[in-house]
């Protein structure tokens, strides 16, 4: 059974946000990711309005955007947990899925 709801993941690196976008489609989650360097790509799927955003990038301005774009959006930021070994928390989807879990019926 799919989950309720819809995430948009935009990220820096590739394996990371096609990667994170396929797991959440694999648990059932209506998932779609866009890079960040691709504003008008990114600005086109913030228009579908998703429930929540994963952002793993560093650029104020995307988050500004986002924001701007798609002000109801829940914002999971991941960009502070992904660093050298990657940290047993930034490979967990529980934050996401709690966020997608909180949603009204």
């Amino acid at each position: 059974m799919a989950r309720q709801g819809t995430v948009l993941v935009i990220f820096s690196h590739d394996l990371l946000g096609q990667g994170l976008a396929a797991r959440l489609q694999l648990m059932g989650v209506d998932a779609a990711a866009v890079r960040s360097s691709d504003a008008a790509a990114a600005a086109r799927a913030l228009c579908h309005r998703p429930d929540v955003v994963v952002v793993e990038t560093t650029d104020a301005k995307c988050l500004a955007g986002i924001r701007r774009l798609s002000p109801h959006s829940r914002i999971v930021d991941i960009s502070d947990s992904i660093g050298p070994g990657y940290p047993e928390h930034a490979l967990r989807f529980d934050v996401i899925l709690d966020a997608l879990a909180d949603l009204p019926c």
